[in-house]
C-alpha cells in the first residue's frame, strides 16, 4: 500500500528526491572533470586545463586537445551562424588550426566529446518531453516517475558542462541563491499569505513573459545580443521564475485543502511544475551570472 500522507508531504518527497538526483549527477561530473585534469585524461571527450579567477578559486576550463597529425579535418561548428563559410577543410598545420578554431571551426577528433553531450541532451530532452506528457494526461505514476528519474539524471551532465563553461565556483553560488530563493517563495506561498495562484492578472503576466522569454531565445539562436541585453534578460527571467515558484506553492496549497487532490498523481504534477520553476530560475541566476 502507498504511504498516505499529505499532498504537500508527497509533493516534496518526489521534488527533492529528483532535484538531489540531478544535483548529485552534477557534482559527479563536476568531479570527474577535475580528476580528469589531475590525472591529465578526458572526460566526456572534453580535456581540462587549470586557471585561477579572481578569488583564487581553481576554474576548470573545458578544451579539446590539438592533433599532432596533420593535415587535420576541421567541420563548421554551427551552419546556420556561418552560412557563408566552407562546412569542411583542412588545416596543414598547428598554426592554421588554431585560426580555425577562432572562426567557429572543430576537428573532427572533437566529435567524441560533442556526440557524448549530444547523446545526454537527447535522452534529457525525450524524457523531459514524457514527463510532460504523464504529468498533464494522469497516466500511470509509476512510468511517470521512472521518466522523471532519467530527466533529473541525465539533466546533470549539462548543468555541469555550462557551469564549467563559466566558471564552477560562481555555479556553486548560483546553487546556493537557488536553495535560498526556493525555500522563501516556498515559504511564503505556502503559507497563503496571498493567494498568489487565484489571481487571473498574475497568472495572465506569467503567462505572457514566459512566451517572451520563449521568443527571446528563440531570436538568440540566430542572431546575438550584447552581454548586457542577455543579462538583463537572465535577471528578468530569475525574477519570473521566483513569481512561478510563489504561484505553485500557493497552488500547491489550494489543492491539498481539498481531499480529492491528496493522491501521488496530483503530488507528480506538483512536483514536476515546481521542479520545472527551480531549474529554469537556476539556468536564469546562471546565465545572469555567466560572461
Amino acid at each position: 500500500m502507498i504511504l498516505e500522507t499529505t499532498l504537500f508531504l508527497k509533493t516534496i518527497i518526489i521534488l527533492t528526491a529528483q532535484l538531489g538526483l540531478s544535483v548529485a549527477s552534477c557534482f559527479y561530473c563536476l568531479k570527474s572533470a577535475r580528476k580528469a585534469y589531475e590525472n591529465n585524461t578526458t572526460f566526456l571527450g572534453s580535456s581540462f586545463r587549470g586557471a585561477v579567477n579572481m578569488k583564487n578559486e581553481l576554474d576548470l576550463i573545458p578544451y579539446t586537445k590539438v592533433p599532432k597529425i596533420f593535415p587535420a579535418k576541421m567541420n563548421l561548428i554551427n551552419e546556420k551562424l556561418h552560412p557563408k563559410k566552407t562546412r569542411v577543410i583542412w588545416a596543414n598545420n598547428r598554426q592554421e588550426l588554431i585560426g580555425y578554431l577562432k572562426e567557429g571551426y572543430q576537428h573532427e577528433g572533437d566529435s567524441t566529446g560533442t556526440f557524448s553531450l549530444f547523446g545526454v541532451f537527447f535522452v534529457w530532452f525525450l524524457s523531459l518531453g514524457a514527463c510532460t506528457f504523464f504529468a498533464t494526461s494522469g497516466l500511470s505514476i509509476f512510468a511517470g516517475l521512472s521518466l522523471f528519474t532519467i530527466s533529473s539524471l541525465t539533466f546533470g551532465p549539462l548543468l555541469a558542462f555550462i557551469m564549467l563553461e563559466m566558471d564552477e565556483n560562481d555555479g556553486f553560488r548560483a546553487l546556493k541563491i537557488t536553495l535560498l530563493v526556493t525555500l522563501i517563495t516556498g515559504f511564503i506561498g505556502y503559507s497563503d499569505i496571498y493567494s498568489f495562484s487565484e489571481s487571473l492578472f498574475l497568472a495572465l503576466f506569467l503567462i505572457g513573459s514566459l512566451l517572451g522569454l520563449i521568443i527571446f531565445e528563440f531570436v538568440r539562436i540566430f542572431r546575438g545580443f550584447s552581454r548586457w541585453a542577455i543579462r538583463i534578460k537572465a535577471i528578468f527571467g530569475a525574477f519570473l521564475f521566483s513569481i512561478f515558484l510563489l504561484f505553485d506553492f500557493n497552488l500547491l496549497r489550494k489543492k491539498g485543502d481539498i481531499a480529492e487532490f491528496n493522491n501521488w498523481e496530483t503530488a507528480y504534477e506538483m512536483a514536476f511544475t515546481i521542479y520545472l520553476d527551480v531549474i529554469n530560475l537556476l539556468l536564469e541566476i546562471l546565465d545572469a551570472m555567466g560572461n
